[in-house]
């Protein structure tokens, strides 16, 4: 999505996920607007489609307009600035309220339509450390039955509140109907005062007692509701310190409740009751540094679907270590929380967790070999499907298409490239590279074949240098994770070099068998140098080339 705003002779873009080709249209027709000057802002988003560096080259370098770049995301900022651009990066703090391991009780503020909702509560998480107190609209002659109907879903005491009683953890609190509940003390006072936002109990004037006496100790929830009552207090819990979290109207029937308080803008996170539930089963857990990368990655596959579990820890840790430095984030919980409920940092996270170290022809000796690989098996095949897997920012998937190029087998040939990381797989799909990368490029390509021009492949222009159409047309890009997803095809040859070093023998395991269910009787695996195949498969390759561990499927 793209906006703009005219200030004078200054047009003020921004950028916003999702982004569709009219957005294109519409930046290709703002820059032919006699402006002085434009700032562009790309937000939180990470990469950009070769159609937009397009359009900010030709824009910047070939019409010399005065474009400012600004982008809060260090992985597009670097990537820009490979290319050429001026690029401001702005960093951002993670939006979270931090200092979980601070909270001491959950209040639950709604109405009737609240219900399903508390009982789904209940059933899903244990209260060992944590004290919960909901405060809900009750109809006026409803007999106060509410303790008996939570107590089937829970092993925990379920009371109504008295007045003068003392607070224990491990207990669900329910306020009574026609009194409002206040804290004092650690004691609950129940006040007979008149209603407040036409409510008794009033959700606002519990959320004000108990922000006051707990303040950051306090995690409130607003719940679904009819009416406003509760909301009236979000800015003063939020000056508090109280942690807030909204329900997502859209499991709401009643709505009015949660929209307001959406709309006021005091809360830290808006969420289903999956995610709060998830939520509340954080603050309950002990986390030390022995379990903390555990607990991460198991609530991480349960929340996003990536199952990190089956990497070795020690890459996992060395990169969390980087992560909790560069954000400013020192408790174990909080490192958690943001990455499980702020969908920003949980994409810096993952960006952190992807490797993507590689260039063009790294290796020569190995592309030399290649070479010689494809015209002994390939010359005379109809046509020849090769899947590389972890392809990161396809370097390795452009050098083999260039070789297939000058060796009058591209025609015949379709390249899957695959990686679980979207970022880096829209950087490979545009195809492009920084000079210093293609000088790189230049030098290793000469080693592998000192007769022929690399530049032929290539378009070039003063900043940085794109591959051909005709060699890009034949890879097809798309996201695949080892890890969980299943065999898509049936592969002359599966590449996949220096990914399964980060994996346990566990996943390495389910790797192989993933490659060997998708490669063609006959075909290929090649795997990295340092890497080894699993033994349970030993009797299923045959060793075709020892030093560049390239496999032939026999069994």
């Amino acid at each position: 999505m793209l906006k703009f705003f005219e200030h004078s002779n200054l047009c003020s873009i921004l950028f916003e996920f999702p982004v569709n080709n009219e957005d294109y249209e519409i930046l290709q027709n703002l820059f032919s607007k006699p402006y002085s000057r434009w700032h562009i802002d790309f937000g939180y988003i990470y990469t950009l489609e070769a159609i937009v560096i397009d359009i900010l080259y030709k824009e910047i370098f070939e019409k010399d307009k005065k474009i400012e770049i600004v982008t809060y995301r260090y992985k597009l900022s670097r990537y820009l600035h490979k290319l050429g651009f001026d690029v401001t990066f702005k960093q951002f703090k993670p939006n979270s309220a931090l200092n979980l391991d601070d909270v001491e009780l959950v209040l639950i503020g709604g109405s009737a339509d609240s219900t399903l909702k508390i009982i789904e509560i209940v059933k899903n998480i244990t209260l060992t450390n944590l004290i919960l107190v909901i405060v809900q609209h009750i109809e006026k002659n409803r007999v106060g039955d509410f303790d008996k109907i939570l107590s089937n879903y829970t092993n925990h005491k379920v009371t109504y509140v008295k007045d003068g009683e003392n607070i224990k953890k491990g207990v669900i609190y329910l306020a009574p109907n026609n009194k409002h509940l206040k804290i004092k003390d650690e004691k609950f006072v129940l006040c007979d005062d008149k209603k407040y936002n036409f409510a008794k109990p009033s959700i606002s004037l519990s959320y004000e007692s108990f922000s006051t006496y707990y303040q950051s100790k306090l995690l409130v929830i607003q719940e679904c509701g009819y009416n406003f009552d509760g909301v009236d207090k979000l800015e003063y819990l939020k000056e508090n310190k109280t942690k807030i979290i909204i329900q997502d109207e859209t499991e709401c029937e009643a709505k009015s409740m949660v929209i307001t308080a959406f709309n006021s803008g005091f809360y830290h996170h808006l969420l289903n009751i999956k995610n709060i539930i998830l939520y509340l089963k954080l603050l309950e857990k002990k986390i030390d540094k022995s379990n903390f990368i555990q607990i991460l990655l198991d609530m991480i596959f349960e929340k996003y679907g990536y199952d990190f579990r089956l990497y070795q820890m020690s890459m996992i840790e060395r990169r969390l270590n980087i992560f909790m430095l560069k954000y400013g984030i020192k408790e174990f919980k909080d490192t958690i929380e943001v990455i499980l409920f702020d969908k920003k940092m949980f994409r810096e996270f993952f960006a952190e967790i992807s490797i993507n170290v590689t260039e063009l022809f790294r290796n020569p000796a190995f592309f030399s070999e290649t070479v010689e690989f494809l015209n002994d098996n390939f010359r005379k095949s109809y046509n020849i499907k090769i899947w590389s897997a972890g392809c990161s920012s396809g370097e390795e998937v452009y050098s083999i298409a260039i070789l297939l190029k000058k060796n009058n087998m591209l025609k015949k040939s379709i390249i899957y490239a695959t990686d679980f990381n979207r970022t880096v797989l829209e950087e490979a799909k545009n195809g492009f590279l920084s000079y210093d990368s293609y000088n790189i490029a230049k030098q290793n390509y000469n080693l592998v074949d000192s007769t022929d021009d690399l530049d032929k492949y290539f378009i070039k222009n003063n900043n940085f240098v794109k591959i051909k159409q005709d060699i890009q047309e034949k890879i097809l890009f798309f996201q695949h994770n080892l890890a969980i997803d299943s065999s898509f095809n049936e592969f002359d040859t599966i590449i996949c070099k220096n990914v399964i070093i980060y994996f346990n023998i566990e996943l390495q395991k389910r790797v192989f068998e993933l490659f060997y269910n998708s490669l063609k009787f006959g075909g290929f695996l090649i795997i990295g140098e340092s890497e080894q195949l699993h033994d349970d498969f030993k009797d299923k390759f045959e060793n075709y080339s020892t030093k560049y561990k390239v496999f032939k499927k026999v069994a």
